[in-house]
């Protein structure tokens, strides 16, 4: 049977002002700018006070700690790169959009993938909008919607190479 014990709240801020700085320093050597380094850190002691009791070695805090940040950071790397792939592509169909180049393109869609285009880049619904309509996750109407985009990007592509 394995015990734990629970830190005090001394003990975790006597800890922290002494690993704060070097959990920063860890992030920082594996390539993460110092101010993020900085905030991830202080979301990873922020994190390792709420659950402090699943710590089993208190001795090992600044270690867990470390681990927490590291977690943290595949996060928000996650995150940003979803980010930065949604925003690329995914802006809503102004209407200074000339409409014959879209209605040549919603030509090469079956309408199913017609009525999710329209929907999504030129009515503005987003992801969480249209999965319950379509009966799927959020996450698989953006993979829908990124296979639609390749599909319709290699049909351009192949159009082009003809003329």
């Amino acid at each position: 049977m394995e015990t734990t014990t629970t830190l005090t709240e001394q003990q975790f801020a006597n800890a922290y002002r002494q690993g704060f700085s070097r959990t920063a320093r860890f992030l920082q050597s594996t390539g993460v700018p110092a101010e993020l380094a900085e905030e991830i850190s202080q979301a990873a002691w922020s994190r390792g006070w709420e659950c402090r009791a699943q710590l089993k070695n208190p001795a090992a805090l600044g270690v867990w700690v470390n681990s927490i940040a590291k977690n943290l950071v595949r996060v928000d790397f996650r995150r940003r790169k979803a980010v930065e792939e949604l925003t690329e592509d995914s802006a809503v169909i102004g209407a200074s959009t000339d409409s014959t180049a879209i209605a040549e393109l919603l030509a090469h869609c079956s309408e199913e993938d017609r009525t999710l285009l329209v929907r999504h880049y030129m009515e503005g619904w987003s992801s969480n909008e249209l999965a319950p309509a379509l009966g799927i996750s959020p996450v698989s109407v953006r993979v829908r919607l990124l296979r639609i985009k390749n599909t319709l990007r290699e049909a351009m592509q192949l159009h082009r190479s003809e003329e």
